[in-house]
């Protein structure tokens, strides 16, 4: 494959991943296992930091030079929502405590069950969702680890924040016909009208939301028990 196949518009099919799915799968444990030791090192923290922007950069720069539509450049996924919070909210924004959550839960499911765009690897676009998922992941992390101590979200302000930022991704796919979100065909239960699609992500969201704040509490507790 030449470097031009890099930046294809040619739509064909989605890689298959084979063996490389289980090395995905490590790495994600990986930068779960050094986040958790590693998270105060300026280094560590600077390396996802470098790997985002480099990734969105690069992303973004072939959406415009090739005048994707915007069905589908717009930043309006909910990892893309939350790799520009983690960028660029300042850290004792509660947006931003929100995002790192969904975006660790996000960066891992993207992970067991990786939805590709239609080109080969390894086509920008394949190396973009690999790096940034990877990078969202520990920026979140990182962050969590850092901060989560300072923030308390109540389910109900979760559950809030949630369906209000999904019914915003509803009027962005009825204006671009896309499917921001996964909110007009949702992966794994299909498509069941705009309502129920609706009503389907943001109650998985808004569950997997706090159990992730559930799992930072109980890791603060643990970290709180081991230094008395």
């Amino acid at each position: 494959m030449g470097i031009r196949d890099m930046f294809t518009t040619y739509k064909t099919e989605p890689p298959q991943l084979g063996l490389w799915y289980f090395v995905l799968l490590g790495l994600v444990f990986a930068i779960i296992w050094l986040s958790y030791l590693y998270y105060n090192r300026k280094a560590y923290q600077q390396l996802f930091v470098g790997m985002q922007a480099c990734q969105l950069i690069g992303l973004y720069s072939w959406y415009m030079l090739t005048a994707a539509p915007l069905s589908e450049s717009l930043p309006f996924y909910h990892c893309r929502m939350a790799m520009f919070a983690l960028m660029f909210l300042p850290n004792r924004s509660v947006y931003k405590f929100y995002f790192a959550l969904l975006g660790t839960f996000g960066s891992i499911v993207a992970f067991i069950y990786p939805i590709f765009d239609p080109y080969p690897f390894p086509h920008i676009t394949i190396l973009s969702f690999i790096i940034g998922h990877l990078a969202l992941l520990g920026n979140c992390l990182i962050y969590l680890f850092r901060y989560y101590h300072t923030f308390s979200m109540s389910w109900q302000r979760v559950v809030w924040t949630t369906f209000m930022m999904n019914a915003f991704l509803l009027v962005i796919n009825m204006l671009t016909k896309g499917s921001y979100g996964f909110l007009t065909d949702p992966p794994l239960v299909g498509n069941h009208g705009l309502l129920l699609n609706y009503l389907l992500v943001s109650i998985v969201l808004s569950a997997a939301v706090c159990l992730v704040s559930e799992i930072f509490k109980r890791v603060e507790q643990t970290k709180t028990v081991s230094l008395t």
